[in-house]
C-alpha cells in the first residue's frame, strides 16, 4: 500500500511567487507583503508568519483576491462562526482538497476487503466535515454513511447497525474501545495515539487548509508536500502555504500545532 505523502514540486519557488502575487491582491495581505521580489525560496522565508488566530480575525472581504471565482465556502468546521473569517474555494482549491482527502482515506481500507462499508461519525458542530469524508469514500466506490451525534445516545447502537468496516470517528462521542466486530480499520482526527488491533489512519486537519497529511499505524504524521510548502517555525510549530489556493491565498500561515519532532514527518520524499 503507498505510503501517504507526495513530494514537493520541482517549480515549487514559481509557485510560492504566484501565491504571493495572488495575496497581494488583497488589502490583508497587501499590507503584509509588502512589495520586494520572491527569486528564492530565501526570499520566500523573509516574509512574515501569520498566526491562524491573526488570520481569523480579518474581515473577509480582505481576504478574498478573486471574489468573482467563489464556486462555495467548505468545511471543515468553518463556513457557520461568526467569531472566525470563513474560507472560499473555487475550482482549483477543491481539486486539492478533494485529491488529499482520497488518497489519505484510500489507506483505512484493510486489503482484501471488497465492498466495503464506512460509518462516519460527526458531531452536529462538524457535520459538514463529514459529509466531505463521505463523499470522499463514495468517490472511492465505497459505501459510505453519515451518523450524527445528536444527544440521543444511541450513537453506538446507529453505528454498530451499518456493521461497517471502516469507522470514521470524528466524534470524541465514539467509544473506540467498543467498536463493532465487523470494523478492520478506523480513520480519526489528531488523536495522537494508535488505535492498536485495526488499520488506524489518523488526519492532521487545519481548519482552513483542510487536510494535510495522516499518520498510518502510528507513524508520523506523513503530508502533502505536493500541495502544501511546510516549514517549521522557529518553537517548533507548523507554518504553511497552500500551492494552489488564488481565491483565498495563504501565505506562511502559523497552524499553531506544536507537533514534536516525533511525531511530525517534515522530510520531503516519494
Amino acid at each position: 500500500m503507498t505510503t501517504v505523502g507526495y513530494s514537493r514540486p520541482p517549480n515549487h519557488v514559481t509557485l510560492l511567487r504566484a501565491v504571493v502575487e495572488s495575496a497581494r491582491g488583497t488589502r490583508f495581505w497587501k499590507a503584509r507583503l509588502g512589495s520586494d521580489a520572491i527569486e528564492s525560496l530565501a526570499d520566500f522565508e523573509r516574509l512574515p508568519v501569520t498566526p491562524a488566530r491573526e488570520y481569523r480575525r480579518q474581515k473577509f472581504g480582505d481576504l478574498v483576491a478573486e471574489p468573482d471565482a467563489i464556486e462555495w465556502i467548505p468545511g471543515p468546521w468553518l463556513g457557520q462562526s461568526a467569531e472566525r473569517a470563513p474560507v472560499a474555494e473555487g475550482a482549483a482549491e477543491a481539486r486539492v482538497r478533494v485529491a488529499v482527502a482520497r488518497r489519505v482515506l484510500s489507506e483505512a481500507t484493510p486489503d482484501g476487503v471488497e465492498g466495503a462499508v464506512v460509518a462516519v461519525v460527526s458531531t452536529f458542530a462538524s457535520r459538514y466535515f463529514g459529509a466531505e469524508v463521505c463523499a470522499a469514500f463514495v468517490r472511492m466506490g465505497v459505501s459510505a454513511h453519515l451518523v450524527t451525534d445528536t444527544g440521543t445516545g444511541r450513537l453506538s447502537e446507529l453505528v454498530g447497525a451499518l456493521r461497517p468496516d471502516v469507522v470514521a470517528a470524528l466524534s470524541d462521542s465514539v467509544e473506540l474501545g467498543g467498536l463493532p466486530e465487523s470494523v478492520r480499520g478506523v480513520v480519526t482526527v489528531r488523536m495522537g495515539k494508535r488505535v492498536r488491533g485495526v488499520r488506524h489512519v489518523d488526519l492532521l486537519v487545519q481548519n482552513e487548509l483542510g487536510i494535510l497529511g495522516a499518520s498510518v499505524d502510528g507513524g508520523g504524521y506523513r503530508l502533502a508536500h505536493d500541495m502544501f510548502h511546510f516549514e517549521g517555525s522557529a518553537d517548533g510549530g507548523m507554518v504553511v502555504t497552500p500551492y494552489f489556493f488564488r481565491v483565498q491565498p495563504m501565505v506562511r500561515l502559523d497552524t499553531g500545532y506544536g507537533l514534536g519532532a516525533d511525531m511530525l514527518d517534515f522530510s520531503d520524499y516519494e
